[in-house]
């Protein structure tokens, strides 16, 4: 009964440590998505090229 109990633990520290490690990656993951959308702001217009009318 003791053997199940510490492996239960085990376990479950485990998974706490998996869960840590997800967040941390989506703020990262949303932390770029943020930089992207700035610097999609931040661009000049193009100037087009082409027949014009």
């Amino acid at each position: 009964m003791l053997l199940d109990t510490t492996e239960m633990k085990l376990d479950i520290v485990q998974i706490q440590k998996k869960l840590e490690n997800q967040g941390k990656n989506i703020e990262l993951v949303f932390s770029y998505l943020d930089e992207l959308t700035d610097k999609k702001e931040a661009e000049k217009p193009r100037t087009k090229i082409g027949f014009k009318k």
